[in-house]
């Protein structure tokens, strides 16, 4: 019995993570994706391709955008396609690397960097399943990029697309 108890205090930060903070979007084929822990969901308004939004306390934000894309565009292709658009917002030193693989069968890829003449970071993953773009944003200060790119990265793990 001892044991149990201690198991259940063991995964108690687990069972809190996974409960009710799940989102989903079955319109767009988003069967799953969990922000991180402290991220707080904000509303989106009228914008038609934002699917959510969240933000910390001191401001960083997280959003999860989608939109039907052309047949055989694939998760680079739609980086590379956003990147001047990006250049003419004030993103400097943008990198795109692959990304891990997924649960699903996704094409993805990652996109770093600085706005703000540096004092900002600006991480993204481009997702491509069944012609529909999916793109991950997180915004916050340079200063707390480690802890947040951990979090980016824990939120892009989870995150599931497709039929």
């Amino acid at each position: 019995m001892r044991r149990l108890a201690l198991a259940l205090v063991a995964l108690m930060p687990f069972l809190v993570a996974a409960g009710g903070r799940t989102f989903h979007h079955d319109a767009m084929k988003v069967r799953s994706f969990a922000p991180p822990l402290g991220w707080e969901p904000q509303p989106t308004g009228s914008y038609p391709r934002l699917l959510g939004q969240w933000e910390t306390k001191e401001g960083s934000r997280l959003t999860l955008v989608a939109q039907k894309v052309r047949s055989g565009l694939d998760a680079r292709g739609l980086a590379e396609e956003s990147k001047p658009a990006l250049e003419r917002q004030g993103f400097r030193s943008i990198t795109i690397s692959p990304e891990r693989p997924s649960g699903d069968d996704s094409d993805r890829v990652r996109l770093d960097a600085t706005v703000d003449d540096g004092h900002r970071f600006v991480r993204q993953l481009y997702a491509v399943a069944d012609d529909i773009g999916y793109v991950l944003t997180m915004v916050g200060p340079i200063i707390r990029a480690p802890q947040l790119r951990r979090d980016f990265d824990e939120a892009a793990a989870s995150l599931t697309v497709g039929d």
